[in-house]
């Protein structure tokens, strides 16, 4: 396991309803994907212990990281 490469997180950038990117309501949420084979791998954190990691399906890793919007 020692020649495996690192996790590398990179920072998402979504807009919830026109809103900042990163905000939704009052609570602050850090959203970063991974590159991980046939997608990415999409982490979830914020305040109060909220938080969650989904699978996004996209083989050909096209998805820039931001909302349609």
């Amino acid at each position: 396991m020692d020649n495996q490469r690192p996790f590398n997180l990179k920072k998402l950038n979504i807009a919830f309803d026109g809103k900042k990117a990163g905000m939704l309501t009052r609570a602050y949420y850090h959203m970063h994907r991974a590159r991980v084979p046939g997608g990415w791998l999409v982490v979830v954190s914020g305040g109060q212990g909220m938080g969650g990691i989904t699978f996004y399906p996209d083989p050909r890793h096209e998805w820039d990281g931001g909302t349609l919007d």
